[in-house]
């Protein structure tokens, strides 16, 4: 009987620690699609697990046993609270945080992302690689503006522009002007200047002359943007005609900082948001202006 009950006690005690382990490894895959409610109730469930581990194997009189349990038990309640209770939003400090979403973040679920954000910029469409001229509606631009609709979420929108003169700059304005349909985004609309391989070589003149003819021939919008890394605002984007526009810097940096004459901050490709797959962009604005 006492090689059956050991026997026992050990099966228990494995089948307990294994669920707590399934428990565990499912959820964190899941985490991002849970909201904080019920990765509360999650640390919950495994400290009572947990828990009930510890008192069980200290059934056991072994102090070698005792000490193994206790440590497993601390560790595993602390690993667990830290990964489920965690909050992945940036400490504000004052600042709105915001996300920028394409097709490559496919289906997103925008009501779990809003616990941890104030604002959503999409992408509208953009200019086929391909031949640098056909103009194409982003897969996944209305069901993430209906989102932001349904969710009361302040959006923008932003169209990935190849454009080189002033009539595929038209083209392209009046392509984003069908999508919007009279829409008028509270964070206005954004140009995304930034392909070295089709506009790299564009003159500070020419560069400009795109950027105004696009944004001039967006009608009834009071927001107008430019989307562009550091480089390009620094050595490309340094007309005083485009100060009348909102300026949206690409700079990344553990610690962003915004600079007075931009209004949005993109400071990380590779942030954890609720509802998102993967890795998204990451924003900062400080003064809110929608």
């Amino acid at each position: 009987m006492k090689k059956k009950g050991r026997f026992y006690m050990k099966y228990k005690f494995f089948y307990f620690l294994s669920l707590s382990i399934i428990i565990f490894s499912c959820s964190l895959y899941y985490k991002q699609y849970l909201p904080n409610y019920l990765n509360h109730s999650i640390v919950i469930l495994l400290v009572i697990i947990f828990f009930y581990l510890f008192i069980f194997l200290n059934k056991h009189k072994r102090k070698l046993t005792k000490i193994i349990s206790l440590v497993l038990s601390i560790c595993l309640f602390f690993f667990s609270f830290a990964i489920f209770s965690h909050n992945d939003k940036l400490s504000t400090d004052g600042k709105y945080i915001g996300i920028d979403i394409s097709k490559w973040n496919k289906e997103v679920n925008l009501q779990l992302a809003s616990q941890e954000i104030d604002y959503v910029i999409i992408r509208c469409g953009y200019t086929s690689l391909s031949d640098g001229k056909k103009t194409k509606e982003d897969p996944y631009f209305k069901q993430n503006l209906k989102q932001c609709e349904e969710l009361s979420i302040p959006y923008g929108i932003y169209y990935y522009s190849l454009a080189r003169d002033e009539n595929q700059a038209k083209k392209e304005a009046n392509f984003v002007t069908k999508l919007l349909n009279n829409k008028i985004p509270p964070l206005g609309v954004f140009l995304d200047l930034e392909d070295e391989k089709f506009q790299g070589d564009l003159t500070n003149k020419e560069l400009t002359t795109v950027a105004t003819t696009f944004l001039e021939n967006i009608p009834n919008q009071n927001k107008k943007g430019i989307y562009a890394n550091h480089h390009w605002w620094s050595t490309k984007l340094t007309d005083p005609q485009l100060d009348k526009y909102i300026k949206w810097k690409a700079r990344y940096n553990d610690k962003p900082t915004l600079e007075e004459e931009y209004a949005i901050l993109q400071y990380s490709q590779t942030g954890s948001i609720k509802g998102i797959i993967g890795n998204v962009d990451l924003n900062i604005v400080v003064n809110k202006y929608w």
